[in-house]
C-alpha cells in the first residue's frame, strides 16, 4: 500500500487569485490531480484559503479538484511576525484515500482530530507549524491501521543576512530536535495507542542540502549571469547537520536520528528563465520510525511537465516553487490485513507514480 505526500509553496496565493491575478488556479489543481497526491501540505496561502474554498466563484481550486477533496487553513503567525501578508498554511487531501484521524474518548465516543497549529516552542518560531493527522480510508473496517502525522513548516527567510540565517537555523534546530520528536512520540487515546504512526516534517526550509555537484551548478548559473551583465548569485544557506547523510540528532530525545531528504532544485527566480535555483523544499523523518517502510522523495518537474518548459510563465501563473513528493509504501501484512503483492523487492524503486 503506497501513499503519495506532497509539499507545495504557492507564493502568496490569496483572494486576488480569484480575480485579475495571473495565477492559474485550474493549472494548479491540474498539477495536484495529475500527480495523484493523496495529501499536500501548502505554504504561503493567504486570505484564509479563499483561493481554494471561495463559494461565490467556480474558479476556486477545490472546485477544479472536485468533491472528493477537502481543505483546512490556519493562521500560523506568532507575535514575532513581521510579515504583513497574513500568510497561513493549509492541508489539502483526497477523501477517497485519507481521512482525518479519530480519537476514542473514555466515555466511548469518538472525536475527529482537526488540523491545528503547534504552540510548542512558539517563542522560537516566526510562524508556528501546522499539524495534521490522517489515517487511510477504511482503517476502521479492515484497511491498513496506520497513521500519517504531517507537520507543515515555512521557516523564516528575511533578507538572508547572517542574522536572518541564524534565526532560520534556530527554527530548524527547534523543529528537528524538539518539536518533531515530541509530536512523533505522542499517543492519543485507545484508538491511537495500538496504531503505528509515521511522522513527517515537510515544507519550505529555506536551506539547501549540501552536495558537491551543486557548486558546479551554481558556477554555471553565475557564468550565464555574468554574460547577461548580472552579479553573481548569493550562495544559499545550507542545513547544519550532525552527521553525514543529512542526519540531525536530537540529544534531548534519546539521540533520535532525523533524516532530511529531497536534494533536487525546486525554486525559480523572476530573472532566470533557464532553470531551477535552490532546493529549499524538503521532508524530514525519524530513521528508526521509518525502518520498516520504503521511502522515496523527489521534485515534480512541473515547469517542463505543465508549462512546456516556460519558466517565466510558470513563475507568473503558479509559483516560484515546484511541488515535491514523498512516497511511502507500507507492508500491510504487518497489521493483519490481507496480503498485498508488491512484486520483487528489488523492483519497487521502479514503480510509476
Amino acid at each position: 500500500m503506497g501513499y503519495k505526500i506532497g509539499s507545495f509553496n504557492l507564493k502568496n496565493i490569496g483572494a486576488t487569485a480569484l480575480g485579475k491575478s495571473t495565477k492559474n488556479l485550474e493549472l494548479i489543481a491540474n498539477i495536484i490531480l495529475k500527480e495523484k497526491f493523496d495529501v499536500v501540505a501548502l505554504q504561503e496561502v493567504l486570505s484564509e484559503g479563499k483561493a481554494f474554498t471561495a463559494e461565490y466563484t467556480k474558479k476556486s481550486i477545490l472546485n477544479y479538484l472536485g468533491k472528493n477533496w477537502d481543505f483546512r487553513w490556519a493562521d500560523v503567525n506568532t507575535e514575532r511576525v513581521t510579515d504583513k501578508r497574513g500568510e497561513g498554511y493549509a492541508f489539502l487531501w483526497n477523501k477517497n484515500r485519507l481521512q482525518l484521524s479519530k480519537i476514542a474518548l473514555s466515555n466511548g465516543k469518538t472525536r475527529v482530530f482537526n488540523p491545528r497549529t503547534i504552540d510548542i516552542n512558539k517563542e522560537d518560531m516566526v510562524r508556528k507549524p501546522f499539524y495534521a493527522r490522517f489515517t487511510p480510508v477504511g482503517t476502521l473496517v479492515g484497511g491498513p491501521r496506520i497513521e500519517l502525522r504531517l507537520i507543515c513548516v515555512h521557516t523564516y527567510y528575511g533578507d538572508d543576512s547572517n542574522k536572518a540565517r541564524n534565526i532560520r537555523q534556530r527554527e530548524l534546530d527547534v523543529l528537528l530536535k524538539d518539536i518533531y520528536p515530541r509530536i512523533s512520540d505522542r499517543r492519543y487515546g485507545v484508538y491511537g495507542n495500538g496504531m503505528p504512526s509515521y511522522t513527517i516534517l515537510l515544507g519550505d526550509y529555506n536551506v539547501i542540502l549540501k552536495r558537491p555537484w551543486k557548486e558546479k551548478a551554481y558556477s554555471e548559473i553565475d557564468a550565464k549571469r555574468q554574460l547577461e551583465g548580472k552579479r553573481k548569485m548569493d550562495r544559499p544557506a545550507e542545513l547544519v547537520v550532525d552527521e553525514d547523510g543529512d542526519i540531525v540528532i536530537s540529544r534531548k530525545w534519546d539521540n533520535r536520528r532525523i533524516k532530511t531528504v529531497q536534494d533536487q532544485f525546486t525554486t525559480l527566480q523572476p530573472d532566470n528563465d533557464r532553470g531551477y535555483i535552490n532546493d529549499y523544499d524538503h521532508f524530514s523523518y525519524d530513521e528508526e520510525q521509518f525502518k520498516d517502510v520504503w521511502v522515496s522523495a523527489k521534485r515534480i518537474d512541473a515547469v517542463r511537465k505543465y508549462c512546456k518548459d516556460d519558466f517565466t510563465e510558470y513563475f507568473k501563473s503558479v509559483s516560484d516553487h515546484i511541488p515535491i513528493q514523498m512516497v511511502i509504501e507500507l507492508n500491510c501484512d504487518m497489521w493483519g490485513n490481507e496480503e498485498v503483492n508488491y512484486g520483487k523487492k528489488e523492483n519497487r524503486h521502479d514503480r510509476e507514480y
